[in-house]
């Protein structure tokens, strides 16, 4: 009798492991290779940047996991990132174990050659980083830096509309590539609106305590719009301008953020990494998927700012009208974004004239 109960509780704990986003790659008896139709099972895998729970890049990833699964009925298994090393641990272990498709969640240009070549018949989408030449690799960039040459050009208006001054903040979580872009962008576009930003670092995308010092110093000197870029960090922004007295707010990221402080979130630069990557998956399922790069902004609303559902009434339709323009002049070229630091400090001094 006992040896009968362990059994079924062993292949419960097994049936539980295996359905939905698991924290582990599932081997390769875990899915039949045809469904009894004939049809072929396919097998997905998702290795986040990091770890869930951040309300951020890695939440929304598996969301968007979690949206392709009810659409399709087709189950991922999906890994968190602890180390940089897991990127390439996980991303082998679902290659050796005959995935079809494998998202990267993180920053993982520099080791993905080896990693495609060694496994050709995996195809992987890389959501930070490129690689071309490869044909089971498919790199999307997403154009942040025009949503964030919005954001700020939204943060000076709206600062103003509330009485506030043209200076507003920035606080993104650790300086790498992809967001000191949209600083760049920040900047430029409150420049851009007649204001300035100022802009700090936490140094890693964790530390709540050092986000919100940096947003109550931002808030103490006057401003009343701060915009956090900060993943996880970025609950400190919230709990910063939750404890100061009404008329100051903040901009969050992501797909929202929303909830995290839904009277005090006026607006966000988002990234629709929640409803983009449900359909990279379906486009791979349908063979639509391409190779090489994949470029998704503005014009297909990949990106931009989302309005509060819960204070957004707050916004005059004027800033509302000035931020569609704002969008169509980057989406017809006529305002080209900085990319580096000299280009950021060319465009200040053009606006400076």
């Amino acid at each position: 009798m006992k040896r009968l109960l362990s059994i079924a509780l062993i292949g419960g704990l097994l049936l539980a492991l295996l359905s939905g986003c698991g924290q582990k790659p599932a081997s390769p008896s875990t899915y039949d290779s045809e469904k009894d139709s004939g049809e072929k099972s396919w097998k997905i895998g998702l290795v986040a940047g990091g770890t869930f729970g951040d309300n951020g890049l890695n939440d929304a990833l598996k969301k968007a996991m979690d949206t392709f699964t009810e659409s399709s009925g087709i189950p991922v298994t999906c890994v968190e990132v602890n180390e940089f090393n897991d990127h390439e641990i996980h991303a082998r272990n679902f290659g050796s174990e005959g995935y079809d498709l494998v998202i990267m969640g993180g920053p993982v240009s520099e080791i993905m050659p080896a990693i495609l070549e060694d496994y050709p018949d995996t195809h992987y989408v890389l959501n930070k980083g490129t690689v071309n030449g490869y044909e089971n690799c498919t790199s999307i960039q997403f154009e942040e830096p025009a949503a964030g040459f919005i954001g700020g050009a939204f943060a000076v208006m709206m600062s103003q509309h509330l009485g506030g001054p043209t200076e507003v903040g920035w606080v993104g979580g650790q300086r790498i590539a992809d967001l000191e872009l949209c600083r760049f962008c920040f900047e430029a576009g409150a420049a851009y609106a007649g204001g300035h930003a100022t802009t700090a670092y936490v140094g890693d995308f964790s530390d709540i305590a050092k986000a919100k010092e940096l947003a109550l110093q931002m808030y103490n000197d006057g401003m009343v719009i701060v915009q956090a870029f900060a993943g996880g960090a970025a609950n400190g922004v919230y709990q910063a301008v939750e404890g100061l007295e009404e008329g100051k707010y903040a901009m969050g990221a992501a797909t929202g953020q929303f909830d995290l402080s839904p009277e005090r979130i006026i607006a966000s630069h988002i990234i629709k990494t929640d409803e983009y990557f449900a359909t990279v998956c379906q486009q791979f399922i349908d063979g639509q998927l391409p190779s090489d790069i994949v470029l998704a902004g503005l014009s297909d609303e990949a990106t931009g700012i989302r309005i509060s559902p819960v204070i957004g009434d707050l916004i005059p339709q004027e800033i509302l009208d000035a931020m569609s323009e704002i969008e169509q002049e980057l989406v017809s070229g006529e305002i080209v974004p900085p990319a580096t630091e000299d280009e950021l400090a060319a465009f200040l001094a053009e606006q400076n004239d």
